[in-house]
């Protein structure tokens, strides 16, 4: 059976929908191969797990320099690569995929590059490391034995970069069944708006609180935001909150299991995704998936008017499209379905249809376990896939030789030599003056909001 490693900078399970995407590929490839994940641990998630015949080993990242971050998980991906014998090694992301494609020649593995499993928001970078970052996405599109890609303008982007033939599309998908929630929503109060995901720069949330403004000028109404708040930004999140007189009519729910989802989409009125990447700068870039969660739990959604989002919806048909960045028309989009429950229900359920017609989490496994048969149908692969399917052994790689005993590291007895370094914990940092806006007045913190999204938001 051929041996494969997924690997991400993401969590798995995790709030991020990257991480729910992964599972998918997990779920498609587990079967007919020996699937360990190598991931990112949040929070208290053990470092080694498995579930059913897949073993997740997770690398802990404390520093908070991103930068950093990164480095420390591609030195735990080099020596699980040192430690373990692959036949494919699947990255979802440029930092993993150059690691492994430097390694490549070591081991002879076939490298698969996901650009449909990738993130539309990277971490905050500084600019000298995001124009690594595309870079390195670049070479890795080039150098990869196989690309899945998530869309056709992506297909025509990457085929200019690499063999035709090394490039197939991938759509991500959602379980249908899973958000196909029936139970009746019981009307207890306004109608909901639900913002789900990574509480961020970059992700909309200063246009969604000053619509939610203009919409209370109109209809009583309820914003629930869900989904974790990355660090530092709760102060000035809560401030700007407060300063807006919101503060009656915004939940913010942190983290919500993924289990939990469809109860909570099934709640809400109208869902929104306040930003969304386009295709001018990145030609892979996708829309928000979890839009297809909305969409699949029969929910009207509010998206931003960019290339990504129209591959996946039709104003006017499967929900309402706004301009970028304005939020007096994500407002009035917003009034629009507050008010019409007839439109709302139509858009819900065109939407709701396409999703099952076209973006299954099935049809995103088939799609999957379609280009692995290709992959190992190749001449040059051939021979060692083969070799994995009789069963032949292949000797394991030995541990390399500058890991010293006194080095902190996690390990595996279930696998040969499989090692990777564990992060020394440090206490988290006090919060620097500039970001205490607890000592700042209270009209001020508004502005610092302001100023830690328009830095990353594109569509400020």
């Amino acid at each position: 059976m051929p041996r494969v490693l997924i690997t991400g900078f993401c969590a798995v399970p995790g709030a991020s929908r990257a991480g729910v995407q992964l599972r998918h590929v997990v779920r498609a490839l587990s079967a007919e191969h020996a699937v360990d994940l190598l991931v990112v641990r949040d929070a208290d998630q053990a470092y080694v797990e498995r579930q059913g015949t897949v073993r997740i080993l997770r690398v802990p990242t404390h520093d908070d320099d991103v930068r950093a971050q990164i480095q420390s998980f591609q030195r735990a991906l080099r020596r699980q690569l040192d430690g373990a014998d692959y036949d494919i090694v699947h990255c979802r992301d440029g930092w993993s995929c150059r690691t492994v494609l430097e390694v490549r020649p070591n081991f002879g593995f076939a490298v698969v590059f996901d650009l449909s499993r990738g993130p539309w928001v990277e971490p905050a970078v500084d600019p000298e490391l995001a124009v690594e970052i595309d870079r390195d996405t670049e070479a890795c599109l080039a150098a990869a034995d196989l690309a899945l890609v998530p869309t056709e303008p992506a297909r025509r982007y990457a085929v200019a970069r690499t063999r035709p033939e090394r490039v197939v599309v991938s759509p991500p998908g959602v379980d249908v069944d899973r958000f196909d929630w029936e139970d009746p929503v019981v009307d207890a109060g306004p109608p909901v708006i639900l913002y789900a995901g990574t509480i961020e720069p970059g992700r909309g949330v200063r246009t969604l609180l000053r619509a939610m403004m203009d919409v209370l000028h109109v209809t009583p109404a309820r914003l629930v935001l869900a989904g974790p708040i990355v660090p530092g930004f709760a102060d000035p999140l809560h401030a700007a909150i407060r300063d807006l007189s919101l503060t009656r009519h915004v939940e913010i729910l942190s983290v919500v299991d993924h289990d939990a989802m469809p109860q909570l989409i099934a709640q809400a009125t109208v869902c929104v995704a306040p930003a969304a990447p386009d295709l001018a700068p990145r030609a892979t870039a996708l829309y928000p998936t979890k839009l297809l969660e909305f969409m699949a739990c029969r929910r009207a959604v509010v998206a931003p008017r960019r290339g990504t989002v129209a591959m996946l919806i039709d104003h006017g048909r499967e929900g309402m499209l706004f301009q970028p960045g304005d939020p007096g028309d994500l407002a009035r989009k917003v009034i629009r379905l507050l008010q019409d429950p007839d439109l709302r229900g139509r858009m819900a359920q065109h939407g709701y249809e396409r999703v099952r017609r076209e973006f299954t989490a099935s049809g995103a496994r088939r799609a999957v376990r379609t280009a692995y048969a290709g992959l190992a149908a190749r001449p040059e692969f051939r021979a060692r896939f083969l070799e994995s399917q009789t069963g032949t052994a292949r000797a394991a790689s030995p541990v390399p030789s500058d890991m010293s005993s006194s080095e902190p590291v996690l390990a595996d007895d279930d696998y040969e030599a499989t090692v990777y370094e564990a992060t020394v914990y440090e206490s988290p940092r006090a919060p620097a003056a500039a970001d205490d806006l607890e000592s700042q007045p209270a009209l001020a913190a508004l502005p610092a909001l302001d100023s830690a999204l328009e830095a990353l938001e594109a569509d400020a």
